[in-house]
């Protein structure tokens, strides 16, 4: 019994023992375990990763590139593959990179060869390849691409025929294909072709590396066979917006349908027999008619009337003819909503002729829509004279109808003075009627007049008939006023008369003072954007327009600068368009403190800004340029409890009035912002209008500045 109860108490000590070893070692287990938990974790998500991503493999053929996802291309596969090169050129792209697609029994796809070649390839030529995949500005590409001469071989031969639709839906992007049409323009930009195609669903165009001593003239009217690349056009979103074709040269074009050689020599037909049924004609092919000059536009527009009815034509000719001359007219018949219209017309003088006599009409006349490019005449109210590019808009009033006159703003409508409103004017011009739909309900498909406007020729066609009398509603409320005080001074004693002039000329204060805030409110809302609060398009442009006229008298130089906020959709998608305009306002602010005092800043449209310098030249346009691409790159922004870093990208110029126009100067700077987001963006490019002029010189001498300047 003894021995029990002794052999009882050491196994309760034992246990006491081991109760207190684990307590004192379960804090120490917790530790370890915390520690080696998460990188025990960590281990097998690295392990799961490098298990999840597929190892890189050698791309042999250009259709398993070609249908990579953009993902998957962007890895790098290695490329290596035997094509035939089927388009090369090294100017097509504006950034100095050459274009090169290459054909192999599976398809065809574009190479970015990096470094430009010594000796470049030509079509035909049997290469390897080696690159590596990439996504490409559209779809996949090979980059940094190498190739090897391993001989000559024959363009594939027997490519599918497509239509633009088939262009345009991806299927056949960058692909080897053949379109049947007719050609409708040949236009020779120096370094290369560009044909107008009709094809069977729409119209497109071709372009190819011109080639010295080739006529591509004798192609105008041409139903032809073309073999050559499928190109989209698309936005910045990589979406579609059209496709064109690149073709290597002549060699690759079949004439199924000789052109005129002269359009001049076709029969000459009545402008009311065209695009009628007719079973032996197709309306596509050029036509030649003759009438008598009553508009042209150099350039333009031209209009002719023969004895049948009017019509006008789009055309490229830019040659002076006399209003009333005999002119024949060679172009693509094009349907229009009341008459047939001509595009890539070429005119010349048939002879001399009687000038045509316009027709008076009315309002209800020319919206009947019969009158529909004829040379007519009217009368209206003035309500309106502006400019719209480069036309000068006068809107006129009759009854209850408002309706437009288009004059070309040349020197004549420029120096004119602006009419003033409630002027009486008669007009001559050409009657061009819109349509508002097709009256189907008579199953005849008629088109509804919707509105009308007037193309002028020139501002002689504005005959004043009356202008705004002196004795208008303001002017007679005045005069008023004077009789009612001169009666209530006969009439009452002179205290009350004083008192009375003194509550009158009150009121008057008031009217007037209200009045004039008015009117500086709808100035100030017509000139200035609502959101930043700077001068709004339109005004921007009108102050550029005449810093240009001051500096012809001064001689001096005007700065022009872009800017473009980077990215700024971006913004506007993750942080909300409340956040965006929070950006836009303190960009402005930081625009506004890097720029003088005499400077123009204006919001050319959504986040792009004008910045008009005057008085600058180069050094002082780029300085002031990265002083405001630096101040708007300072600090991030705070916009709705986020904070954005905020860049922009800028293009410059300098012109000077007597040498260049606005247009000019703005394109030029629109270019250079261009170069400035292609090169990566929040960096500034300066553009010469004239390298003569602007001798080439450093960029900027400022250390760490981001200027790229381009003669």
């Amino acid at each position: 019994m003894t021995t029990f109860i002794m052999h009882s108490k050491a196994l309760e000590r034992e246990r006491t023992t081991s109760a207190l070893l684990r307590a004192r070692l379960r804090p120490a287990l917790v530790v370890l375990l915390a520690l080696f938990l998460p990188l025990g974790h960590r281990a097998s998500a690295q392990n799961s990763s490098r298990t999840s991503a597929a190892p890189l493999y050698t791309v042999t053929t250009a259709r398993a590139a070609h249908q990579m996802e953009s993902r998957e291309a962007a890895r790098a596969h290695p490329v290596r593959l035997r094509a035939v090169v089927t388009f090369y050129d090294e100017y097509l792209d504006s950034t100095g990179t050459p274009v090169l697609f290459v054909t192999d029994s599976s398809g065809s796809i574009y190479v970015a060869l990096k470094p430009k070649p010594a000796v470049p390839p030509h079509p035909g030529d049997l290469v390897q390849i080696d690159g590596v995949t990439g996504a490409g500005l559209f779809a996949p590409i090979i980059d940094h691409a190498s190739f090897k001469l391993l001989g000559t071989a024959l363009l594939p031969p027997n490519p599918p025929r497509v239509i633009l639709a088939d262009m345009v839906n991806g299927r056949f992007e960058g692909q080897w294909v053949e379109v049947e049409g007719l050609v409708q323009a040949v236009r020779d930009s120096g370094t290369h072709v560009v044909l107008d195609l009709l094809l069977r669903d729409g119209t497109t165009t071709a372009i190819t590396a011109r080639q010295p001593g080739v006529d591509y003239a004798y192609l105008v009217d041409a139903g032809i066979i073309l073999h050559g690349h499928a190109s989209p056009n698309f936005n910045k979103q990589k979406q579609v917006t059209g496709a064109h074709l690149l073709f290597p040269n002549l060699s690759t074009i079949k004439v199924i349908e000789p052109g005129a050689p002269d359009p001049f020599n076709l029969p000459i037909d009545h402008i009311s027999d065209l695009l009628r049924f007719d079973p032996h004609r197709t309306f596509q092919h050029r036509v030649h008619i003759r009438g008598n000059l009553t508009l042209l536009w150099p350039g333009r527009m031209v209009c002719i009337q023969d004895e049948s009815q009017g019509l006008c034509a789009q055309t490229r000719q830019t040659g002076a003819l006399q209003l009333g001359e005999r002119v024949d007219l060679a172009g693509f018949p094009l349907i229009g909503a009341f008459t047939p219209t001509i595009q890539n017309a070429d005119y010349r003088d048939a002879g001399a002729g009687q000038p045509v006599a316009s027709l008076a009409v009315t309002i209800q006349q020319a919206l009947h829509g019969d009158h529909d490019a004829q040379l007519v005449s009217m009368q209206g109210w003035v309500i309106d004279d502006s400019r719209n590019g480069d036309n000068r808009i006068l809107t006129l009033s009759s009854g209850d109808a408002v309706f437009d006159v288009n004059l070309p703003l040349d020197a004549s409508a420029r120096k004119q003075p602006i009419l003033a409103n409630h002027t009486l004017v008669r007009v001559t011009g050409i009657c061009s009627v819109q349509s508002g739909g097709t009256d189907l309900g008579t199953g005849e498909g008629f088109s509804i007049p919707k509105s009308f406007s007037i193309l002028a020729r020139s501002f002689d066609d504005v005959a004043i008939l009356e202008r705004p009398s002196w004795w208008n509603a303001e002017h007679s409320l005045a005069l008023l006023l004077v009789v009612l005080l001169v009666t209530v001074v006969s009439l009452c004693a002179l205290v009350l008369m004083r008192r009375r002039i003194k509550r009158q000329t009150a009121t008057i204060r008031a009217q007037l003072a209200e009045t004039h805030a008015l009117k500086e409110a709808a100035e100030f809302q017509a000139t200035h954007d609502s959101l930043t609060g700077l001068y709004n398009r339109k005004a921007i442009l009108d102050f550029l327009e005449r810093e240009f006229v001051r500096a012809v008298r001064t001689g001096a130089c005007t700065g022009i600068i872009m800017l473009d906020l980077d990215h700024f959709k971006h913004i506007n998608d993750t942080y909300g368009h409340a956040a965006g305009d929070d950006v836009l306002r303190e960009s402005v602010k930081r625009i506004l403190a890097a720029v003088r005092a005499t400077d123009w800043v204006g919001r050319y449209g959504g986040e792009e800004f004008l910045i008009v310098l005057p008085e600058c030249d180069g050094e002082d346009t780029k300085a002031c340029a990265e002083r405001v691409r630096c101040a708007i790159a300072d600090g991030q922004i705070a916009a709705q409890g986020a904070r954005i870093p905020v860049t922009a990208s800028l293009g410059a110029t300098v012109a000077t009035r007597s040498l260049h126009n606005e247009q000019e100067a703005i394109s030029t700077a629109d270019r250079a912002l261009y170069e400035s987001k292609h090169s990566g963006r929040n960096r500034t490019t300066f553009r010469d209008l004239d390298p003569q002029l602007h001798p080439r010189r450093p960029a900027s001498a400022e250390p760490g500045a981001r200027v790229t300047r381009i003669a």
